[in-house]
């Protein structure tokens, strides 16, 4: 996916310039980073309670390519932007799918995280709460405009 289509988490900028550092040579070289869960922003909306919907309109509005949240993934989604690269996801549409999402950890494609010990509804319910904490929109690419923009990430990387 481009990174407009993404609606990433209110991490700004991201926990540590360490890990998008790693992530970003990686992507530089080519070389694969593993999957960014992701879920139909329809789904989710389901879940936003009555004010976050409201502000979710607004940006849904401004940003209409923005299809999908992201569960988990900041740093890859991040690194995969300033690379020019597109940023490979697994869209849960079901809980099966989450259930399946585990079966690749092992592979190394998904990253062991606690988005694959809920359901469908119970990720749906977290993301509810995390914008209910922060509660604003962005996608990935508006977030690392940002980052750039303010210049909280290292110059190689925004070279």
């Amino acid at each position: 996916m481009n990174p407009n289509q993404i609606v990433t988490l209110n991490d700004y900028p991201v926990h540590s310039n360490k890990v998008l550092s790693e992530y970003f040579s990686e992507c530089k070289l080519g070389r694969a980073v593993p999957l960014v869960p992701a879920i139909s922003k329809d789904m989710v909306e389901k879940y936003l309670e009555e004010r976050l919907r409201k502000k979710f309109e607004g940006f849904r509005e401004k940003n209409p390519e923005a299809e999908y949240f992201m569960l988990d993934g900041s740093h890859r989604t991040t690194a995969l932007t300033l690379a020019g690269r597109k940023i490979a996801v697994i869209i849960y549409e079901k809980t099966k799918d989450i259930i399946k999402a585990r079966e690749l950890v092992t592979t190394g494609q998904i990253l062991e995280n606690g988005t694959l010990d809920y359901t469908l509804e119970e990720n749906c319910k977290v993301l509810n709460k995390h914008f209910k904490e922060k509660p604003y929109f962005q996608t990935v690419e508006d977030k690392t405009r940002k980052m750039i923009r303010e210049r909280v990430i290292s110059e190689d990387m925004i070279n």
